[in-house]
């Protein structure tokens, strides 16, 4: 039977509903009310004390400390508290934060978890901000558009970057394999210098590391084919794709142009400090272009950048991490601050440098870049070449895309230690990430 109370009690649930996110909005990180309302401006007037966490080497915590010192000297009430690490674990840290309300004010992620976060609301959109307190008229609308979930500005770029091979300039000169400027036109040429530089170098160094654990490469070589790393919410490329890729990486280890997995694996976590180029076990390594000084100062020999093998369209000016605030924070007005800061400010912008990639504001860029050194002026125009012939960007990474890149690794290794077959080891990895992004999206 049906309850005549029925429509009367929905009421009074939805409205308790209401009273609770209200109060959850009131309270949310212990902030004023002013300072909690969107597009309230900052509070600097008062003791104000903002975490802030990114991930990185000791060169981008030194550049990002110079930056909060620089932010807190213009405003003497406004301090801040830090957490960096490497790659590996850090959005593990910043997702149990997040889930006992105590994320950091500030927290620099990037493309990968940006749906999830803002899906989740995680962080807030900053759309209030903007015009006000958030400037955004000196960043491309293409590289601004990076940053939005459903029209919505929920993260600002921190810089840009693409995808380069770093090849150690100083072993390979005396031999005369240095290669163009330009690269390879296909992947099998390039395969086939690799195996040369091996054969150079009697087998004790590598051409190239084994890559084929690196979704970051993945993605570029899988443009190149005319697909995408996703479609929607599903994965944008099939088993075969994927056997493909292991296998032409199984074809490179076996002809010696590319290090054996054992070699490989200690830097498939994405720390940089255990590039192989850095450590001479290879000649060469795929990297961002923006961490070429970081390594330039991990290692003795002189070093140069290249394109990703095959055709240019496979790669796009990327947002190399973001800036976000946390949408429960304290003083999420003085964060958005705080953010405008490090994306306007042309002190801010020479201290950063392009160590996280290119400055995104051209205002920035402009006024700075005289000043560099002549490395990071090296950085900058290399990235402008390959830009120029760059495909378009592709979506927002979908939901769950975060766990794509442990799932990739597993699957790499699996080939690469002969624990599976490529084919095997494909099908698994889509299985695996078809079912990782159906369940992201529930």
């Amino acid at each position: 039977m049906t309850n005549p109370n029925r429509p009367l009690l929905r009421a009074l649930a939805a409205a308790a509903a209401a009273l609770g996110l209200l109060a959850a909005a009131a309270c949310g990180g212990g902030g004023s009310r002013a300072d909690q309302q969107a597009g309230a401006p900052p509070v600097t007037d008062k003791p104000v004390v903002l975490s802030v966490a990114w991930w990185g080497g000791p060169a981008r915590a030194e550049n990002t400390q110079k930056v909060l010192d620089l932010y807190t000297k213009a405003h003497p009430n406004v301090t801040f508290t830090t957490q960096w690490q490497g790659y590996s674990g850090y959005y593990d840290k910043i997702n149990t934060s997040a889930a006992g309300g105590t994320a950091p004010d500030i927290i620099q992620i990037d493309n990968r978890v940006l749906r999830e976060y803002a899906n989740k609301k995680l962080i807030a959109d900053l759309g209030p901000w903007v015009g006000s307190t958030l400037k955004v008229d000196a960043v491309s609308p293409k590289l601004l558009g990076t940053g939005k979930v459903d029209d919505k500005l929920y993260a600002m770029p921190a810089a840009s970057n693409t995808q380069a091979l770093v090849v150690d300039k100083t072993v390979l000169e005396p031999l005369g394999l240095l290669p163009a400027e330009t690269g390879w036109a296909t992947w099998d040429e390039f395969g086939a210098w690799a195996a040369k530089v091996t054969t150079a170098l009697g087998g004790k160094v590598w051409g190239v590391r084994d890559e084929s654990a690196n979704i970051s490469l993945f993605e570029p070589w899988l443009r190149q084919q005319g697909k995408q790393l996703y479609d929607g919410q599903k994965p944008g490329f099939t088993v075969e794709d994927v056997t493909a890729w292991l296998t032409m990486w199984a074809g490179f280890r076996a002809s010696g142009a590319a290090s054996p997995a054992e070699v490989a694996q200690p830097a498939n976590a994405g720390d940089i400090s255990k590039n192989t180029v850095a450590a001479k076990t290879t000649a060469a390594t795929f990297s961002y272009d923006n961490q070429f000084t970081e390594l330039s100062k991990a290692t003795d020999h002189a070093l140069m950048l290249v394109p990703v093998p095959g055709s240019p369209t496979g790669a796009y000016s990327r947002p190399s991490q973001f800036y976000t605030a946390y949408a429960r924070g304290k003083n999420v007005a003085t964060a958005v601050d705080v953010i405008n800061f490090f994306i306007n400010d042309q002190a801010a912008g020479a201290a950063l440098g392009t160590e996280r990639g290119l400055p995104p504001s051209s205002a920035v860029s402009d006024a700075i870049s005289p000043q560099f050194s002549d490395q990071l002026k090296y950085v900058i125009a290399f990235d402008k070449r390959v830009v120029a012939q760059a495909g378009e960007n592709p979506p927002v990474p979908a939901q769950g895309d975060s766990k794509m890149n442990q799932l990739l690794i597993s699957a790499g290794e699996n080939a690469g230690f002969g624990r599976k077959t490529p084919q095997d080891a494909a099908a698994e990895f889509v299985t695996q990430a078809t079912a990782e992004l159906d369940r992201a999206a529930r």
